[in-house]
């Protein structure tokens, strides 16, 4: 039996304050000595994930803006149907989300009456001191193409934002820092659909999927061995599912574990 192993970015395999991954480089040294593809899944856009796949020597394809489109290199078996287009250096991508354009029209129909900013309303420099991304890392994250953040004023408005976006054809999940405005596209489509796929060329393939927030909840349902990781002052968040795993550590230090844990029991 072989592992696919797919992960949340923001506070699992980077760590919530400064973005690093060194906690978790045992376990990704691991995974790329036994061959186990790892598939980043993440609210981060194209612009931001393909640098950070290259940094860490990944070949599979990665999920982005929380399930809008998952992308894989041209030229694999993997992507040759024709419901992959051309995305570009070297890139083909399986569109799953509306584009942001239509995303951002209906989000444009309520978002008033709540005070609510998308990153469409803001700068490189506000997203930036929001997110504590250098500027230009900042500016990667403004180039939407599913997934529109938003910052609520007051999320005690949450529950009427959701209905408001719902009425508008929208979905809603909440990641670590803002509200994410989606249309159709989710992880948890994303990882079964990607699942689906491997699986015509191995068919024994057994799924691992690991993250810290509540919108990791449909990524987390839709394999088989998923993990919580904490957060940074331990505690996890309110999610609960047949067979889950909470992971005591935080961030990258938790993944590495529960990853280092997942080999050791195929093992």
């Amino acid at each position: 039996m072989s592992l696919v192993v797919f992960s949340d970015l923001d506070g699992t395999l980077l760590d919530h304050h400064n973005y690093s991954h060194a906690a978790a480089r045992p376990a990704l040294d691991a995974l790329k000595r036994r061959g186990v593809p790892l598939v980043l899944c993440s609210s981060k856009t194209r612009a931001e994930l393909i640098p950070l796949h290259r940094e860490l020597g990944l070949e599979a394809p990665f999920i982005s803006e929380n399930g809008g489109g998952i992308f894989a290199r041209e030229g694999g078996s993997l992507c040759r149907g024709e419901e992959w287009l051309e995305a570009g250096a070297g890139w083909r991508v399986l569109e799953i989300g509306l584009p942001i354009q239509e995303v951002r029209r209906r989000f444009a129909t309520f978002k008033n009456r709540f005070d609510a900013k998308g990153f469409g309303d803001l700068s490189d420099a506000q997203v930036a001191k929001l997110t504590g991304l250098p500027p230009e890392q900042a500016a990667l994250a403004r180039q939407r193409e599913f997934n529109e953040p938003v910052l609520l004023p007051d999320d005690s408005w949450g529950e009427a934002f959701v209905t408001a976006a719902t009425e508008a054809g929208l979905q809603v999940t909440r990641g670590g820092r803002f509200w994410h405005l989606l249309g159709g596209g989710d992880k948890g489509k994303a990882v079964r659909l990607l699942t689906i796929l491997l699986a015509k060329h191995d068919s024994e393939i057994s799924t691992m999927a690991l993250g810290d927030a509540p919108n990791d909840l449909a990524m987390l349902q839709a394999v088989e061995r998923p993990v919580l990781v904490a957060r940074p002052d331990g505690t996890h968040a309110p999610l609960d599912l047949p067979g889950l795993i909470k992971q005591p550590q935080a961030g990258p230090a938790g993944f590495n574990q529960a990853v280092l844990d997942a080999l050791a029991e195929l093992d």
